[in-house]
């Protein structure tokens, strides 16, 4: 197509000069809405299966080991599983916010016995003083065997753009964005780690404050906030092709 007051082909127009950063700020914009629609129906596929999960765990017994495979089906079972906490690798997950104050959610693997299956165990929620130093206040008593009781869970990644652990981090505890399972595992350097977080029962003498809920609601919400960004991602497209593709031709 070829501009009718210039001459140039709209192509090469878009190309250089403001229009090359028209261009990319519109793919960008294009992108970002596309990636949050696509979450969000993520979100709602997830809450689906989680109310469809709570209904089926709500009477069943603890279970007092992980199954092997796929553990979607145990979201929301409880467990009762013996072996010991790694207090030399932890976690702190980041921007975990408590009656408006925010703070950290511990994370610290949890090796079982017998099958030697790793999992990250969600001991609560402690707020940060600012510079975020909990280092030196997130131990857990070294014992060699003990019993653990919580929720089986499968926190969402969030709507994400970057790397869950900052790999500049060289010492222990790590802060971490979401529970990206195989990232912990290559840090961890462990070979059985499962996809899932158990989140601890808030009478066990090694939680913090308990900080987490089931599902409160279905995923209605989340298929409107998905329309509304390919809403957003529709006008954008549509403004562009008016402006660079129809009024300077006009």
């Amino acid at each position: 197509m070829v501009n009718r007051i210039t001459g140039a082909p709209v192509s090469t127009r878009l190309l250089r000069g403001s229009g090359l950063i028209v261009t990319l700020t519109t793919l960008t914009l294009i992108a970002v809405f596309a990636k949050l629609g696509m979450w969000q129906l993520d979100r709602a596929a997830e809450k689906k299966s989680m109310l469809q999960a709570s209904l089926l765990a709500g009477s069943a017994a603890p279970m007092s080991a992980l199954p092997d495979g796929d553990l979607t089906p145990m979201r929301y079972r409880e467990f009762l599983l013996r072996g010991r906490f790694d207090t030399d690798h932890q976690f702190l997950l980041d921007n975990r916010i408590r009656d408006k104050q925010a703070g950290f959610e511990v994370m610290t693997p949890f090796v079982t016995e017998g099958s030697g299956t790793t999992i990250l165990v969600n001991r609560g929620w402690l707020g940060h003083d600012g510079n975020r130093n909990l280092k030196t206040r997130i131990d857990v008593s070294d014992v060699d065997s003990v019993v653990v009781s919580g929720v089986l869970t499968m926190p969402s990644k969030g709507f994400t753009l970057g790397a869950s652990i900052d790999s500049s981090q060289s010492s222990w505890p790590k802060i971490i964005q979401y529970a990206d399972y195989e990232t912990v595992a290559t840090v961890l350097n462990v070979e059985s780690l499962a996809s899932a977080v158990l989140v601890l029962a808030a009478d066990q003498p090694w939680s913090y404050a308990y900080n987490w809920q089931p599902v409160a609601n279905g995923p209605q919400k989340h298929y409107g906030y998905a329309f509304q960004w390919f809403a957003m991602l529709l006008a954008v497209v549509i403004i562009f092709v008016y402006l660079n593709f129809i009024k300077k031709d006009d």
